[in-house]
């Protein structure tokens, strides 16, 4: 009885260790799985004009800038995305914007996107100016060009600098189109920082500083009324949250003030911005876990001895009386 029970557990251990080999094995080869899943592609823009260095942000654990605040809440998000959702990054300012790279996957490439967003920093800017609406609408054109279908995320405290005197001309009609705007900041007005090339702080900016706004330039259609800066006085940013609504309500993107991480994480990741997929799931985590199992119980480790023999205790015990009664 005892030389049976011994046969046997040298074939349970040699049955441990060929289920090992065959699932490391298995890893060598990069085993996939392709599922339909919900996944997000979105290129996101972040606006770097000096404004967003404002800092009216006051919560524990994150920065109290605009920009820097507006950075640590998407790095969030996008622990947050499920693999087979893709990413782009690019920056706003003066009346453009630029793509750093169109969107990607995010599992195999987080930790480039994820770094890129960490460097993204105002002294990228090209130009002070800050021309919403205008670069609104130009990135718009641009991601309909280069990824249509993609979702746009528009990140900005939509404070026009100079203030605007007319209207741009969009050109879209009635056209509406995919992802969200983003408002930054409080509604209360704030004084902006002003630094230096090496990052350092100055002061603040003065209404003297800004430039007056331009009386006319061929993108414009229509004259608005002018907001008239005052001459002196440190100069005041706040979210202009009514603009950014009427941008939404002119695009069809929607609009959303973020107040906490998680308002920027459910905004990006409603339903109504996914899609269905074919996602790829590396199964290598699965079978290098159950191979890691199959090993350890081929080592007989003590803790899954015991862990053995308190499973086996009963069913060998039960066994026995099981034996007896029937003889018996």
């Amino acid at each position: 009885m005892k030389r049976g029970l011994h046969l046997f557990q040298g074939q349970a251990s040699g049955i441990h260790g060929v289920i090992a080999m065959l699932l490391i094995a298995a890893c060598l080869f990069l085993p996939e799985w392709r599922l339909p899943s919900k996944a997000f592609r979105t290129m996101v823009v972040l606006d770097i004009t000096q404004s967003m260095n404002t800092r009216d942000y006051h919560q524990a654990g994150f920065p109290e800038d605009r920009l820097s605040y507006a950075k640590q809440a998407l790095r969030e998000w996008l622990h947050a995305l499920p693999c087979g959702s893709e990413v782009g990054l690019g920056l706003f300012t003066t009346q453009t914007v630029h793509f750093l790279f169109e969107p990607i996957e995010i599992c195999h490439h987080f930790p480039v996107i994820d770094d890129s967003l960490e460097h993204i920093d105002w002294r990228m800017a090209w130009s002070a100016d800050s021309h919403v609406e205008m670069g609104l609408y130009h990135a718009i054109r641009e991601l309909q060009k280069m990824a249509p279908g993609v979702g746009l995320a528009f990140l900005s405290d939509g404070q026009e600098t100079p203030p605007q005197t007319t209207i741009p001309q969009s050109g879209f009609g009635d056209q509406r189109f995919k992802g969200v705007i983003l408002g930054l900041g409080s509604l209360s007005p704030m004084t902006v920082p002003r630094y230096d090339r090496e990052n350092r702080l100055i002061g603040i900016w003065e209404n003297a500083d800004i430039e007056k706004p331009p009386l006319s330039t061929t993108v414009y259609s229509e004259k608005v009324e002018t907001r008239i800066l005052p001459t002196e006085g440190p100069y005041l940013s706040w979210l202009d949250e009514a603009h950014l609504k009427a941008l939404s309500a002119a695009t069809g993107l929607q609009y959303h003030r973020i107040d906490q991480p998680s308002d920027l994480i459910n905004s990006l990741m409603a339903d109504d911005q996914a899609e269905w997929r074919s996602t790829v799931s590396d199964l290598r985590p699965f079978f290098g876990g159950i191979a890691l199992v199959e090993c350890l119980l081929l080592l007989g480790l003590p803790g899954l001895r015991d862990l053995s023999a308190w499973i086996k205790g009963p069913l060998i015990n039960g066994s026995k009386k099981a034996t007896r009664w029937f003889f018996s």
